[in-house]
């Protein structure tokens, strides 16, 4: 079917009608993903505080180490690489404190790695008083920044503000928008999800084209009317009905994206 050949006397589906400020809450995957919005905050405030203290652990045990520790010689056990994507590498050595045998182990720079067999001979610094404090003399040990105390919660906020603004964009849509017949001109199947395009009529006549991502297990074909709820102020922002995050309250969840329509 082409957008003209929709019949004029097309109607909406039951809750939509052409009024604004429908009643509107959200669908069962709007409350997931809202639950995961509020994980994500709350991972934020509690990730702060958490990676904050483990860079100062950390830099105050390097540097504990580096004022305080004493040197001897250590034995290198094993090299290896743990496979990742950065491919960090790594050593194990050996090493005498008071007559008995410690083991340590840590990241290993790129520079300094190719200079390393095992076998060897290296400079391990230790604490005295506690030697299974220790690292490699060659190399500085490292520690967690004290940015990563900012970064990594500013990351979890972002994807949690990304989350509200998905829940937002559709329940101001639904609330506010106006419903219009589109046909679907082209469907695209992503992975798990398929993309719609589609084009519509606005209240003033003008054609507007527009798309969508669905899951649903009802994908309308080519030539499909949709119901397509648009801004009444910016018909570029607009989706087909149902969404999936929200729905009209009171109206049972919409099962199909078409509305059945033959050409009179």
């Amino acid at each position: 079917m082409k957008l003209e050949e929709i019949p004029a006397n097309w109607v909406p589906p039951d809750g939509l009608g052409y009024s604004s400020l429908r009643p509107v809450r959200l669908a069962g995957a709007g409350y997931a993903l809202a639950v995961m919005a509020a994980v994500f905050v709350l991972g934020s405030l509690v990730l702060a505080p958490v990676l904050r203290n483990k860079s100062d652990r950390e830099t105050a045990r390097r540097d504990r180490l580096e004022r305080e520790g004493a040197v001897t010689n250590g034995t290198i056990e094993r090299l290896w690489r743990d496979g990742g994507k950065d491919d960090t590498r790594y050593v194990r050595y050996e090493f005498q404190v008071g007559g008995l045998s410690r083991i340590g182990s840590g990241k290993v720079p790129t520079r300094i790695w190719r200079t390393l067999h095992v076998g060897d001979t290296m400079p391990v610094r230790y604490l005295p008083g506690d030697p299974g404090i220790n690292h490699p003399a060659g190399w500085r040990m490292g520690v967690t920044p004290a940015w990563v105390a900012i970064l990594v919660p500013a990351i979890f906020l972002g994807i949690s503000g990304l989350f509200f603004l998905l829940i937002r964009r559709q329940w101001l849509l639904l609330s506010e928008g106006r419903p219009a017949p589109g046909v679907v001109v082209k469907v695209r199947r992503r992975d798990k999800q398929t993309v719609l395009n589609y084009e519509f009529r606005v209240l003033s006549g003008a054609t507007q084209r527009g798309r969508s991502n669905t899951n649903s297990r009802s994908i309308p074909g080519e030539g499909s009317v949709v119901c397509v709820i648009y801004d009444p102020d910016n018909p570029r922002r607009n989706g087909v009905y149902p969404f999936s995050l929200v729905r009209v309250e009171g109206v049972p969840v919409q099962s199909k994206l078409t509305r059945s329509l033959k050409t009179p």
